[in-house]
């Protein structure tokens, strides 16, 4: 199964090499992403698209107050994902397939 930071530098790395790619990442970035990874985003999961540019750099944050307990610790210690919300069951359980089956996982986009 694939991560959101392995994800996410697929996607980088498509942009930064498909011209056409990029465009559509930008003007509709779910739908992009989801066709993509071959998988279905669910509607509680926003996907937006920011571009740096020479004068404008975009740093991204995690959710404010989001602490990690002594148990989610204690799970990335010995490799579970971090309970992050919403984000965290979409990317590491890993959406359901198209056809609204098993879920299915990242590497099988």
């Amino acid at each position: 199964m694939i991560g959101h930071d392995e994800a996410h530098r697929k996607i980088v790395a498509k942009a930064m090499e498909d011209a056409a790619f990029r465009a559509r990442l930008i003007a509709d970035p779910r739908a992009t992403v989801a066709s993509f990874l071959g998988i279905e985003i669910p509607s509680a999961v926003a996907v937006t698209v920011v571009e740096d540019s020479p004068t404008h750099l975009h740093i991204v944050l995690p959710a404010a107050g989001d602490q990690l307990s002594d148990a989610d610790l204690e799970a990335v210690a010995g490799g579970a994902g971090v309970n992050w919300g919403i984000a965290r069951d979409f990317f590491n359980t890993g959406p359901t397939s198209a056809s609204g089956g098993r879920p299915m996982g990242w590497d099988e986009a």
